[in-house]
Protein backbone atom coordinates (compact mmCIF):
# COMPACT_ATOMS: atom_id res chain seq x y z
CA UNK A 1 0.00 0.00 0.00
CA UNK A 2 1.24 3.59 -0.87
CA UNK A 3 0.62 6.05 2.19
CA UNK A 4 3.41 9.03 0.27
CA UNK A 5 -0.09 10.90 -0.99
CA UNK A 6 -1.62 11.00 2.80
CA UNK A 7 -0.56 13.28 4.94
CA UNK A 8 1.33 12.84 8.46
CA UNK A 9 -1.95 13.30 10.29
CA UNK A 10 -3.71 11.16 7.91
CA UNK A 11 -0.91 8.53 8.22
CA UNK A 12 -1.27 8.76 11.94
CA UNK A 13 -4.85 8.43 12.55
CA UNK A 14 -4.73 5.25 10.25
CA UNK A 15 -1.71 4.31 12.58
CA UNK A 16 -4.34 4.96 15.35
CA UNK A 17 -6.97 2.64 13.70
CA UNK A 18 -4.24 -0.22 13.81
CA UNK A 19 -3.34 0.42 17.18
CA UNK A 20 -7.48 0.45 17.73
CA UNK A 21 -7.46 -2.97 16.25
CA UNK A 22 -4.85 -4.08 17.96
CA UNK A 23 -6.42 -3.67 21.48
CA UNK A 24 -9.26 -4.92 20.52
CA UNK A 25 -7.63 -8.66 19.54
CA UNK A 26 -5.82 -8.46 22.63
CA UNK A 27 -9.47 -7.79 24.46
CA UNK A 28 -8.03 -5.03 26.03
CA UNK A 29 -10.35 -3.10 28.64
CA UNK A 30 -11.74 0.57 26.72
CA UNK A 31 -12.31 1.90 29.78
CA UNK A 32 -8.14 1.43 30.77
CA UNK A 33 -7.57 2.88 27.07
CA UNK A 34 -9.75 5.48 26.70
CA UNK A 35 -8.21 8.12 28.51
CA UNK A 36 -4.70 7.57 26.88
CA UNK A 37 -6.44 6.97 23.53
CA UNK A 38 -7.96 10.94 23.88
CA UNK A 39 -4.53 11.55 24.34
CA UNK A 40 -3.23 9.94 21.10
CA UNK A 41 -5.83 10.99 18.49
CA UNK A 42 -5.35 14.53 19.67
CA UNK A 43 -2.24 14.33 17.01
CA UNK A 44 -4.96 14.85 14.33
CA UNK A 45 -6.50 17.88 15.56
CA UNK A 46 -3.69 20.29 17.78
CA UNK A 47 -2.01 22.59 16.03
CA UNK A 48 1.40 22.41 17.49
CA UNK A 49 2.05 18.67 16.97
CA UNK A 50 5.27 19.41 19.08
CA UNK A 51 3.03 19.84 22.45
CA UNK A 52 1.69 16.56 21.51
CA UNK A 53 5.37 15.49 21.34
CA UNK A 54 6.30 16.69 25.21
CA UNK A 55 2.96 15.54 26.49
CA UNK A 56 2.89 12.28 24.50
CA UNK A 57 6.68 11.28 25.79
CA UNK A 58 5.41 10.60 29.29
CA UNK A 59 2.99 8.48 28.30
CA UNK A 60 5.31 6.08 26.56
CA UNK A 61 5.67 2.71 28.35
CA UNK A 62 9.81 2.96 28.81
CA UNK A 63 9.24 6.63 30.18
CA UNK A 64 6.32 5.19 33.25
CA UNK A 65 8.23 2.51 33.19
CA UNK A 66 11.57 4.22 34.20
CA UNK A 67 10.22 4.66 37.60
CA UNK A 68 11.64 8.27 37.31
CA UNK A 69 9.48 10.76 38.17
CA UNK A 70 11.70 13.67 37.82
CA UNK A 71 10.40 16.84 35.31
CA UNK A 72 7.07 14.71 35.14
CA UNK A 73 4.85 18.04 33.72
CA UNK A 74 1.90 16.64 32.15
CA UNK A 75 1.12 13.33 34.23
CA UNK A 76 -0.28 12.79 38.03
CA UNK A 77 1.11 10.36 40.18
CA UNK A 78 -2.16 8.62 39.90
CA UNK A 79 -2.24 8.23 36.17
CA UNK A 80 1.31 7.10 36.38
CA UNK A 81 0.28 5.01 39.11
CA UNK A 82 -2.61 3.33 36.31
CA UNK A 83 -0.36 3.38 33.40
CA UNK A 84 2.46 1.54 35.29
CA UNK A 85 -0.24 -1.35 35.67
CA UNK A 86 -1.39 -0.83 32.37
CA UNK A 87 1.61 -1.18 30.61
CA UNK A 88 2.98 -3.90 32.78
CA UNK A 89 -0.07 -6.87 31.77
CA UNK A 90 0.37 -5.49 28.08
CA UNK A 91 1.46 -8.01 25.15
CA UNK A 92 4.61 -6.79 23.92
CA UNK A 93 2.88 -5.75 20.65
CA UNK A 94 1.03 -3.17 22.34
CA UNK A 95 3.95 -1.28 24.16
CA UNK A 96 6.04 -1.99 20.67
CA UNK A 97 2.97 -0.59 18.67
CA UNK A 98 2.96 2.75 21.48
CA UNK A 99 6.71 3.53 20.34
CA UNK A 100 5.88 3.40 16.78
CA UNK A 101 2.96 5.87 16.89
CA UNK A 102 5.26 7.97 18.95
CA UNK A 103 7.97 7.91 16.48
CA UNK A 104 5.69 8.07 13.22
CA UNK A 105 4.28 11.31 14.97
CA UNK A 106 8.19 13.08 15.52
CA UNK A 107 10.26 11.37 13.67
CA UNK A 108 10.04 14.50 11.23
CA UNK A 109 8.79 17.23 13.42
CA UNK A 110 12.30 19.55 13.56
CA UNK A 111 13.36 18.62 9.73
CA UNK A 112 11.83 19.97 6.23
CA UNK A 113 9.45 17.31 5.29
CA UNK A 114 10.73 15.88 1.53
CA UNK A 115 10.41 13.22 -0.74
CA UNK A 116 6.92 12.22 0.68
CA UNK A 117 9.17 11.70 4.52
CA UNK A 118 10.27 8.51 4.13
CA UNK A 119 10.57 8.03 7.95
CA UNK A 120 7.11 8.10 8.37
CA UNK A 121 6.27 6.33 5.88
CA UNK A 122 8.83 3.68 7.48
CA UNK A 123 7.44 4.13 10.83
CA UNK A 124 3.47 3.31 9.55
CA UNK A 125 4.75 0.01 7.34
CA UNK A 126 6.18 -1.22 11.02
CA UNK A 127 2.79 -0.73 12.29
CA UNK A 128 1.09 -2.67 8.87
CA UNK A 129 3.72 -5.45 9.46
CA UNK A 130 2.54 -6.26 13.26
CA UNK A 131 -0.82 -6.02 12.43
CA UNK A 132 -0.73 -8.38 9.09
CA UNK A 133 1.87 -10.67 11.06
CA UNK A 134 -0.77 -11.23 14.08
CA UNK A 135 -3.71 -11.03 11.30
CA UNK A 136 -5.73 -8.46 12.44
CA UNK A 137 -7.64 -5.80 10.19
CA UNK A 138 -6.22 -2.94 8.34
CA UNK A 139 -8.41 0.25 8.00
CA UNK A 140 -9.76 1.05 4.39
CA UNK A 141 -6.36 3.57 3.01
CA UNK A 142 -9.27 4.64 0.85
CA UNK A 143 -11.09 6.83 4.07
CA UNK A 144 -7.99 8.26 4.48
CA UNK A 145 -7.11 9.27 1.09
CA UNK A 146 -8.68 12.99 1.54
CA UNK A 147 -6.11 14.08 3.86
CA UNK A 148 -3.77 14.92 0.88
CA UNK A 149 -0.24 15.13 1.85
CA UNK A 150 -0.20 18.02 -0.40
CA UNK A 151 -1.90 20.41 2.31
CA UNK A 152 -0.32 21.72 5.76
CA UNK A 153 3.15 21.46 3.73
CA UNK A 154 2.81 17.99 4.27
CA UNK A 155 1.73 17.43 7.74
CA UNK A 156 -2.44 17.67 6.21
CA UNK A 157 -4.40 20.14 7.68
CA UNK A 158 -5.94 19.51 11.13
CA UNK A 159 -9.02 17.42 11.33
CA UNK A 160 -11.25 15.38 13.67
CA UNK A 161 -9.49 11.98 13.91
CA UNK A 162 -11.71 10.51 16.53
CA UNK A 163 -14.12 10.00 14.02
CA UNK A 164 -12.51 7.10 13.05
CA UNK A 165 -11.99 6.04 16.77
CA UNK A 166 -13.56 2.50 17.74
CA UNK A 167 -13.15 3.66 21.69
CA UNK A 168 -13.93 6.90 21.46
Amino acid sequence: MNFRQISIRGRMAYLLCIFENLLIYFKCNKEDWRWILEKLWQYTNIEYLDDWMYEIAEYMPESVIEDNTDGIEYITENELAKLKNLYSNNPIEINKMLRIIFELGTIDLYSKLEDGSPETLAKLQEGIDIAMKMEIHLPNKAEFERYSYTMGNGWGIPFDGKEFSLYL
